[in-house]
């Protein structure tokens, strides 16, 4: 009887380092940190983005933690979806890695995503961080460059068209779109998002 016990006890241990293992993830460079106050109650909030160099495609986390009035650091989000892999199918996807900025307490992420580059404005709302602006400006490869802002609050998207080196409009189109619920970091691919 002791020794079923004893191989019981042992199989037990087995079972939950296993699934141990599987629970961690090798998030292990940290590639940027921002420190602002995220949730307006006075204490400096933290943000990093790691990426897992012993996987092979490299793939992104945001992590954005609360400073708690006892000094310690509590974790908020943590999200993989929100950037891209450095090598998704093996070989480098052409993307930048974002740069992240606190300003005005909502959290800005900027994304060169192929000849486009983007930023998109999050803020801290009803226990979530949800996205209320997206911009890009893209170049043609010529002469022209095309901005393009989206007020998700408002529905505003509005496209303007200039000539490099001119403040003089080409083209300008404006339409009202509604985004019902509005995006929330955790569960939003930037590399998907579209502006139309």
């Amino acid at each position: 009887m002791k020794k079923i016990f004893s191989l019981l006890f042992i199989l037990f241990q087995i079972t939950i380092y296993v699934q141990a293992q599987e629970l961690k993830d090798d998030f292990n460079v940290i590639i940027r940190t921002e420190e602002g106050d995220l949730n307006n109650d006075g204490l400096v909030d933290k943000v990093f983005i790691k990426m897992d160099t012993i996987d092979n495609t490299q793939p992104l986390k945001l992590e954005i933690y609360f400073l708690q009035k006892n000094g310690k650091y509590k974790l908020n989000v943590a999200t993989k979806k929100l950037m891209e892999a450095q090598y998704p199918n093996g070989k480098y996807g052409g993307n930048q890695i974002p740069d992240v900025m606190i300003e005005d307490g909502n959290l800005i992420l900027y994304s060169e995503i192929g000849k486009n580059h983007f930023s998109h404005l999050f803020k801290f709302k009803n226990g979530y961080f949800e996205l209320q602006k997206i911009s890009n400006v893209v170049w043609d490869g010529q002469n022209l460059t095309t901005e393009t802002d989206f007020n998700l609050l408002s529905g505003q998207r509005t496209e303007i068209t200039k000539a490099l080196g001119s403040e003089k409009i080409v083209k300008k189109t404006s339409k009202k779109i509604t985004v019902k619920p509005l995006p929330k970091i955790d569960n939003f691919r930037s590399f998907n998002s579209k502006l139309n």
